[in-house]
């Protein structure tokens, strides 16, 4: 069985790395809207598509009660589930207070030792652990010419991605997290993180809707 103090710890640290640069609050934001299956959110500047199948929720299910004890579900901007593949997909969001180019000055070998450190992290923590991930700063550029596109409506790609499973009373637990950085407020920055949790027996039906997911994500500065 896992430590639950240990998940907590290693996801901590996960969170840490997301949340480097600081938080930004915003007052009087309006309200996430869902117009047919398109969900928008104008506190973090980002919209996508919501699968068929999945509601949007405020609590963890019970079977997925291992994520809860992971993640402060009140840092989620959205929680997606659905009941009859047992699948949950949540949103996580920061803006940071430093411009979006100074992500470029971070090298390839400094995400990987963020990365190799949760990853060790994680196995000391967590059991049976299976681990891999895939960075990709080329795409820190490509976001940022969308962004020259189109600011109001770009799509962000993903700087990183982690699949990750564990031993869980007796089943396996799968996590995806992919990572999104992507300009916006125009001086600023906002991260992204979509993450997948279900069982791993329950993977296979829960992955095109991820897909669907990560493929719709699109990033919005109104910030003239």
């Amino acid at each position: 069985m896992f430590s639950g103090m240990g998940i907590v710890r290693a996801t901590k640290f996960f969170l840490g790395f997301m949340f480097l640069s600081g938080f930004i609050g915003c007052q009087s934001t309006p309200s996430p809207i869902i117009v047919g299956d398109t969900y928008t959110n104008i506190q973090y500047e980002y919209s996508l598509t919501i699968p068929r199948g999945w509601t949007p929720v405020e609590d963890i299910p019970d079977h997925l009660k291992y994520f809860g004890t992971m993640t402060d579900a009140d840092r989620c901007s959205l929680l997606l589930y659905n009941e009859a593949s047992g699948g949950l997909i949540a949103i996580m969001n920061n803006t940071n207070r430093i411009a979006y180019e100074n992500y470029f000055d971070i090298s390839f070998e400094q995400w990987e030792k963020i990365l190799l450190r949760l990853k060790g992290s994680f196995e000391e923590d967590l059991e049976d652990i299976a681990f891999k991930h895939a960075i990709h700063t080329e795409n820190l550029y490509t976001t940022q010419q969308n962004y020259f596109v189109n600011q109001y409506a770009y799509k962000p790609e993903k700087i990183y991605r982690i699949e990750t499973s564990f031993k869980v009373d007796e089943q396996r637990a799968h996590l995806n997290f992919d990572s999104f950085l992507f300009p916006c407020r125009n001086t600023r920055s906002c991260e992204t993180v979509i993450i997948l949790t279900c069982l791993d027996k329950d993977l296979v039906q829960n992955q095109s809707a991820y897909r669907e997911v990560l493929f719709s994500l699109r990033a919005h500065d109104y910030y003239e």
